[in-house]
């Protein structure tokens, strides 16, 4: 774990960040620049701060980005339906949780697509590129707006000029793990380039056929401009082929899915000589989502052979997302003073998302606009004190305008030991999903069930009827950070309260004649009449969540090293009266689940040590407590062990590294389901069983 891994920059690095690393104490410690979009190190940062560098994901033997994040103490990562990545921090767990904001190069992979998370499966960076990643733990909206809701990963991948020559790594283990992986880079005048791809398959769950391939391709140039003034370009593409459903299931077949992303980035910095820098950003992003496929419903077909309709009934299920995001981001650093700094800017994101099945409207496009103006002002009055004061203003075309505010006071005890308190508010602004959507398969002529509803839908899944306000956090933390570099000793401790009100949840609601659903006439006998039932999205819930957290790291000898994260967790969670009038046993049941979001305790040991002749061995040792990921179902407390064996070696100019990884060697674990909720029904649980895999990787 790299909470300690020297300065997370840099040498060449110019600006704001140049006047902080020239401190010769400063220097000793990381420098983080995402929690206030300033350059500081931790011990002068407003939030707390996980940084997972280069070292500690080799070391991990981890294959994704989401599986990294179970170094981070509070966040819980489970490969959900399908074999599909998800990760939360502090609970508010579903099946597409949001509130998570994930940066690569500032690049954000906030999706548009289906439910406005993050789509892990199409996040477009390779492992091998990374040089750190700063995950920010709590609600960082004062500096990222609504999408940092519940906190920010920030990954920053290697410059070009750092990636010259060529790298290829190939892995292969159980499970149809197959990885591979090829880099070039070389210089062109006075600019760097690099171009990877790579490939990465597996079969994730037990009993389920859940194959699925990446293929990733990425080119990235930095090219000098003059002495103060740097071009950056990204491009890439992302492929997924994945198999979904179920072997001899009629609503939900077996059958593969397609989907792809695009991007391209274009990056402007310019150094001032005062130690100020301006930077400006233009991002365009596209998605893709391919789901075709043919359902049958026995109980359809009776209620159609009934009235001598012919059956059995073929629906055509078409599920094709397309979806647009272009993305401005500009930021100016200042130096005012000798005590203060000060950074500022605006950003605008436009969303367009296309979905006949899943928005209706005649396959128009739905869209989505926010504006916001961000700053952050740090004052260090003495040597004693850093005082940090951001806010950002967001502009939303879904609700209204909402201000994120923060405010952190970081008191140096000495210049080893830094005690921090913060308070902050954020908002999360509806996602297109919960504002807009407009699920409806099929339609049907009612007239030969004698009823005068006229045509009407097969099924209505979703109707949005968009009337929600944003959910809102309030957070109270208090933070430590103690660095005993003579006892090789670091501590991080983080006491938290976050306060959410207005969560948005889905509700289901019933459906009266004359608007109806064919599947839901059987239910016109009812008094009052029904005819079926559908989801809207409202704001439904209060939570209180409430714990600690920390990380303790220690190097007692030159190459070993022991991690040990812990987080303490409880939620309290209260149904509106508007939820609870929808039913108290769905509102007891969402109440339910929210409280066990988050194990009360999970634990992560972690050992890394250095052998003879350059060897090196890791574990890590994974331990939660039970949860839950839905409303319907649970885990049960489990542990997962993790174990890497790796050899580094030289061939002339040829530089190569052979490893062994074991993941979960302690035995089959459920991590997302495995039993219902209530205990009275059952569930097909998802095992993980144990994998491992060999890998090679070359350098010349």
């Amino acid at each position: 774990m790299a909470a300690l891994a020297g300065p997370a920059v840099g040498a060449d690095e110019i600006g704001p960040l140049a006047r902080v690393v020239e401190d010769p104490f400063f220097d000793e410690l990381p420098v983080v620049l995402s929690v206030s979009r300033l350059a500081q190190p931790l011990r002068d940062a407003p939030g707390s701060v996980t940084v997972i560098d280069a070292d500690a994901i080799r070391t991990s033997g981890a294959r994704d980005l989401a599986d990294l994040l179970r170094l981070v103490p509070g966040f819980l990562v489970a490969h959900s339906f399908n074999g599909a990545p998800n990760a939360v921090y502090h609970g508010m767990t579903d099946e597409n949780p949001r509130g998570l904001q994930i940066l690569i190069d500032g690049r954000s992979q906030y999706s548009p697509l289906f439910f406005g998370g993050v789509a892990w499966n199409l996040i477009d960076v390779s492992l091998d590129e990374i040089e750190r990643i700063e995950v920010i733990r709590g609600s960082n909206s004062a500096a990222y707006g609504s999408n940092a809701f519940l906190g920010v990963v920030n990954v920053v991948t290697r410059s070009a000029v750092e990636t010259q020559g060529v790298r290829v790594r190939a892995g292969q283990g159980n499970d149809g793990i197959a990885d591979r992986y090829a880099r070039v880079g070389m210089r062109i005048g006075d600019g760097s380039v690099r171009l990877s791809a790579e490939s990465v398959s597996d079969n994730n769950i037990k009993h389920f056929d859940d194959r699925r391939e990446h293929r990733r391709i990425n080119l990235r140039a930095d090219m000098p401009l003059s002495a103060a003034d740097e071009l950056q370009v990204e491009a890439g593409a992302v492929d997924l082929r994945l198999r979904m459903g179920v072997a001899g299931e009629t609503l939900n077949p077996a059958r593969g899915i397609e989907a792809a992303k695009t991007f391209g980035s274009l990056a402007w910095q310019h150094a001032i000589s005062d130690g100020g820098a301006i930077s400006l950003r233009f991002t365009h992003t596209a998605e893709r989502y391919r789901d075709d496929y043919t359902v049958s419903d026995p109980d359809l077909d009776n209620l159609l052979g009934s009235v001598g309709l012919p059956t059995p009934f073929r629906l055509e299920i078409d599920q094709r997302i397309d979806t647009v995001r272009d993305e401005l981001d500009f930021q100016h650093t200042l130096i005012p003073s000798a005590n203060t700094r000060l950074v500022w800017g605006a950003g605008a994101r436009y969303d367009a998302v296309e979905g006949r099945q899943f928005y209706g409207r005649d396959g128009d496009a739905v869209r989505q606009a926010v504006h916001r103006l961000f700053g952050n002002f740090e004052w260090r009055p003495s040597d004693a004190w850093t005082t940090n004061l951001g806010m950002t203003w967001e502009n939303d075309s879904l609700s209204n305008t909402s201000l994120a505010p923060r405010l952190a006071v970081n008191h140096h005890l000495s210049q080893r030991q830094t005690l921090r308190v913060g308070l902050s508010r954020a908002h999360r602004i509806p996602s297109l999903t919960e504002a807009k959507s407009r699920e409806h398969y099929g339609a049907l002529d009612t007239t030969p069930f004698r009823l005068p509803f006229g045509v009407i839908p097969l099924e209505i899944q979703r109707d949005a009827s968009g009337r929600l306000d944003k959910e809102v956090i309030d957070v109270t933390e208090i933070g430590y950070l103690g660095d005993f570099r003579e006892q090789g000793v670091f501590v991080d401790v983080r006491l938290f309260e976050e306060k959410v009100k207005d969560r948005i949840m889905p509700a289901s609601l019933t459906l009266s004649p004359p608007d109806c659903e064919v599947r839901g006439l059987s239910r016109l006998r009812r008094r009052p009449p029904e005819c079926g039932s559908y989801i809207d999205y409202m704001n439904a819930q209060d939570l209180d969540i409430r714990g600690a957290e920390y990380q303790l790291r220690w190097s007692p000898l030159g190459g070993t090293e022991f991690t040990l994260n812990q987080s303490f967790i409880v939620i309290d969670s209260k149904a509106n009266a508007e939820f609870a009038a929808l039913g108290r046993r769905d509102a007891a049941k969402a109440e339910r689940h929210m409280e066990n979001s988050a194990p009360r305790r999970a634990t992560t040991l972690r050992w890394v040590q250095q052998l003879p002749a350059g060897a090196e061995f890791s574990v890590a040792h994974y331990r939660y407590g039970r949860f839950q990921w839905t409303p319907n179902t649970a885990v049960k407390a489990f542990h997962r062990t993790d174990v890497r064996v790796a050899y580094p070696f030289r061939i002339g100019p040829t530089r190569g590294e052979v490893a062994l990884t074991g993941q979960g060697v302690d035995g089959r674990r459920a991590e997302f389901k495995e039993r219902d909720a209530d205990g009275t029904g059952q569930v097909p649980a998802q095992y993980i069983d144990p994998r491992v895999w060999a890998s090679i990787a070359l350098e010349f």
